[in-house]
């Protein structure tokens, strides 16, 4: 399964996500959320897939994630701290943690982007000027 598209939703006043419909049957109902390292967004991992996203952030070492290395230890202790395990409720809806919503400035107006292996939640107003920015460069990342 590969997740994909685009998909504007409102937060609910509580902070919960009501998942697009495209995605629901793409996703378990156990997640992993946590705050994006790399970008302003919040990433919703499904379960099985979080574990696989971790141990691929070591693959360029040629040893791996080893756990007697201190450099990965403080790696994975952050990641896995960072990680919050949430259930899809009975109306598909996700609720997303005020610390991370706070952190990334997702108020209300949200975009939900498929990104291969996991969910990327932006937003609004933060991912159209990301989107408008990479579609400039859109032919030479294509091409690189």
């Amino acid at each position: 399964m590969i997740l994909t598209g685009s998909f504007e939703r409102n937060l609910d006043a509580k902070g919960r996500l009501s998942l697009p419909a495209a995605l629901r049957d793409d996703l378990p109902s156990r997640v992993r959320i946590l705050p994006a390292p790399d970008v302003e967004a919040v990433y919703v991992f499904p379960e099985d897939r979080y574990e696989a996203w971790v141990m691929s952030l070591f693959e360029k070492q040629e040893r791996g994630f080893d756990r007697r290395n201190l450099d990965d230890q403080k790696l994975m202790r952050v990641l896995n701290s960072m990680a919050t395990p949430a259930e899809i409720d009975s109306a598909n809806r996700i609720a997303l943690p005020e610390s991370y919503r706070s952190k990334k400035h997702l108020d209300r107006e949200v975009t939900v982007i498929g990104n291969t292996d996991h969910l990327e939640i932006w937003d609004r107003e933060t991912w159209n000027q990301t989107q408008a920015e990479t579609e400039a460069e859109l032919m030479d990342l294509f091409f690189s």
